[in-house]
C-alpha cells in the first residue's frame, strides 16, 4: 500500500506509526519503492499515550504542504491500534495546495500485500473518484 501511494507524482506520504514500525518502512520505501522519503511527527509513548498525537499530526501535514510541488498528502496510519484509529474528522481535508488524505492501513488486520494495495487504491477511488457526482476538472486514472 505505501509504494503505491509513494508512486503518485506530487504526493508526499505523512506515516502515523510508532518508531520500530517507522523505521522498517523508511527502508522499504528507499529501497523497494520509489527512492522517496516518508514523513512523519515523532511518535514515542509519550507522544501516544499523551495525547499530543493529533496535534504533532497536523503540524506535520502543515509543514509538508509548506512545498509548492506537494498537492497530495496521503496520511497513513498503520502499525499499532492507537494510531491505525486516527478520526479522520480530525484531520483537514486540504492544507495549502494539497488534498490530503487518511488511509488506514493498519498491520494487525491487513494479512497480505495485495490486500495492502486494495485498501490505498480503494482509498484514493473513494474520495477523489466521486461515483455518482460528476466532477468538474479532476480525473482519477487507476493504471
Amino acid at each position: 500500500g505505501l509504494r503505491v501511494l509513494l508512486r503518485i507524482d506530487g504526493a508526499q506520504v505523512c506515516m502515523v506509526a510508532d518508531q520500530g514500525c517507522l523505521y522498517g518502512l523508511t527502508f522499504v520505501s528507499h529501497f523497494y519503492a520509489a527512492r522517496r522519503s516518508i514523513v512523519s511527527p515523532e511518535l514515542m509513548n509519550v507522544q501516544i499515550s499523551g495525547g499530543t498525537m493529533i496535534d504533532d499530526l497536523r503540524r506535520t501535514i502543515e509543514s509538508i504542504a509548506e512545498d509548492p510541488a506537494v498537492r497530495f498528502i496521503p496520511v497513513v496510519s498503520t502499525c499499532v491500534a492507537e494510531t491505525a484509529g486516527i478520526a479522520e474528522e480530525l484531520l483537514p481535508k486540504r492544507v495549502g495546495n494539497a488534498e490530503v488524505l487518511l488511509v488506514r492501513l493498519p498491520a494487525f488486520q491487513i494479512r497480505t500485500h495485495p490486500e495492502a494495495k486494495d485498501v490505498a487504491v480503494s482509498s484514493l477511488v473513494k474520495r477523489f473518484g466521486a461515483f455518482g457526482e460528476p466532477k468538474k476538472g479532476k480525473t482519477l486514472v487507476v493504471l
